[in-house]
C-alpha cells in the first residue's frame, strides 16, 4: 500500500522525496512508477522515476535523446518543453508516457529505459 502527500511517496514504513510534486504513480511488480509534476517556469526533463518497494529510487526515465541519438539542434522542437511528462499510462502491463507536445514513448518500468516513440497528433 502507498500514500502520495505533496513530494513524498510513502511505501508502507518507508518514505521517497522529490524536488516537486507528484503528480500519478502506477504499480506494477514491485515497482512504483512516478511522474512528477513540473512546474512551468522551470527546465527539469525527463520527470518520470522508478521507485523500489524500500522507497529506493533506482531509476529515472531515459532520456530521448540518449534513446533515439538524436542531437539537440536536428528536433525542430524545444528539447525542454517537449521532454516534461504529463501522463503515464498502462495498457496490457506495457507501461507509455506523454509529452505536451504530442510525443508517446513506451518503457520499460523495470530500467525507464525507452523503447518506442510516436507522435500523437
Amino acid at each position: 500500500m502507498y500514500k502520495v502527500v505533496e513530494k513524498k511517496l510513502f511505501i508502507d514504513k518507508n518514505e521517497c522525496s522529490f524536488e516537486y510534486d507528484i503528480d500519478d504513480v502506477k504499480y506494477q511488480s514491485g515497482i512504483y512508477v512516478v511522474l512528477l509534476n513540473i512546474p512551468n517556469e522551470v527546465e527539469e526533463v525527463d520527470n518520470i522515476y522508478g521507485v523500489n518497494e524500500f522507497g529506493k529510487i533506482i531509476w529515472r526515465i531515459e532520456s530521448p535523446l540518449v534513446a533515439f541519438d538524436i542531437k539537440p539542434e536536428e528536433q525542430g522542437y524545444n528539447y525542454f518543453a517537449n521532454s516534461i511528462y504529463t501522463g503515464i499510462f498502462v495498457l496490457d502491463n506495457k507501461f507509455s508516457a506523454n509529452t505536451f507536445f504530442g510525443m508517446s514513448y513506451d518503457f520499460d518500468f523495470l530500467t525507464g529505459k525507452l523503447l518506442s516513440k510516436r507522435g500523437l497528433k
